[in-house]
């Protein structure tokens, strides 16, 4: 079975490439599977294609076309076309199909699986790309959720994102200073992401815990993060990090005592569709702070593997926090339940999800 995927880029160093990379890496080792992916720009993947339009062509439609058509000699020879988000890949994909009627998967991914269909014009090509799709994998409930109350399709499912299991296993450094308590954050410094939010529960927070540092891993902040840690005396407190190496990142993940991000939905199509962080924190054995009302209700079990709190609460952020704090207990058997998750949602078993689809689809 040869399966041609498309996508932005493998980089793991963004949040698209990662998820990217690791289904392409994790389907590729199947037995009797043949794989090529189609992008825009290579990173260190032996099996890329860097021959489509940047992204920020793709403004002009004609440019879609103009990838379908680059696209076609590739895909021509394959059995599959995966494209790994709705827009522009999944057009693309549709459009690189016609005549050739081979079979077409595309990933609901989070926010350009929906914006799109709140578009006057993107709406057209977006639903008519869906339509045509012998199956939708979204990566939670949600995000199928939000495409549902936009278009009626019956060819959509939930495939959650995976995690990398053994790779978090890998803790070699002990926290030293167990006085001093440490919360952290991954994930790009986006207003979805809700770090207005979380900050200012930290400050809550400290009033009890004054020693706490909360550790933001997204890069460098941006003024009005700045500014928000300063007008609520935190910059002992709280640190933006960037750059950090996977080796790193995971020695973080096991120092902390809580990982902590409250996604808020921008606009009713701006929205956190899933939250691999969270599995990784659990993988580590850590407990885990969401929200509701996203896609981080896909990756946290309420009161097993963390806590979820209303959207845009910094209040009952700060409970939550606190609850996690004041009982190491419950604290550490949440965590515990975290990484039993974390190995049952492993790559691993998700490769074999999608390797049941390719063949369902194949014998149709």
């Amino acid at each position: 079975m040869k399966i041609c995927f498309l996508n932005q880029n493998l980089n793991i160093n963004t949040g698209l490439g990662r998820y990217g990379y690791e289904v392409v890496e994790n389907i590729s080792r199947q037995k009797d599977i043949e794989v090529i992916v189609l992008v825009e720009t290579k990173s260190n993947h032996g099996l890329e294609k860097p021959i489509l339009n940047k992204s920020y062509l793709l403004r002009n439609f004609l440019n879609i076309f103009i990838n379908a058509i680059k696209a076609r000699k590739y895909i021509k020879n394959c059995d599959i076309i995966h494209a790994l988000d709705a827009y522009p890949y999944g057009v693309i994909a549709s459009l690189v199909n016609i005549g050739l009627n081979k079979r077409l998967i595309i990933n609901g991914v989070g926010t350009y699986s929906i914006l799109p269909l709140d578009k006057f014009i993107k709406r057209y090509f977006l639903r008519w790309a869906y339509k045509r799709a012998d199956k939708i994998l979204c990566i939670s409930k949600y995000t199928k959720d939000q495409i549902l109350r936009r278009i009626k399709l019956n060819n959509i499912e939930v495939i959650n994102l995976g995690v990398d299991y053994d790779k978090f296993q890998k803790n070699t450094v002990a926290k030293h200073n167990h006085s001093e308590k440490i919360i952290l954050s991954v994930g790009a410094l986006k207003p979805r992401k809700g770090y207005y939010i979380s900050i200012p529960a930290i400050a809550e927070v400290r009033k009890k815990y004054p020693q706490i540092k909360y550790y933001i891993v997204g890069g460098k902040p941006q003024k009005m993060y700045s500014d928000l840690v300063k007008n609520l005396n935190l910059e002992k407190n709280v640190e933006f990090l960037q750059g950090l190496s996977d080796e790193k990142l995971i020695e973080l993940y096991h120092q902390s005592d809580i990982f902590l991000l409250t996604p808020v939905t921008i606009n009713d199509n701006d929205f956190e569709g899933f939250g691999l962080v969270y599995l990784e924190a659990g993988a580590c054995g850590k407990p885990v702070i969401g929200t509701h009302d996203c896609g981080a209700e896909d990756a946290i079990v309420n009161g097993v593997t963390g806590l979820l709190v209303p959207q845009n609460d910094s209040k009952k952020t700060a409970e939550a926090v606190l609850k996690l704090l004041d009982n190491p207990e419950l604290a550490k058997k949440l965590g515990e339940n975290g990484r039993n998750r974390a190995w049952e949602m492993s790559w691993n078993n998700v490769a074999k999800k999608y390797l049941e689809v390719y063949n369902k689809i194949i014998i149709k």
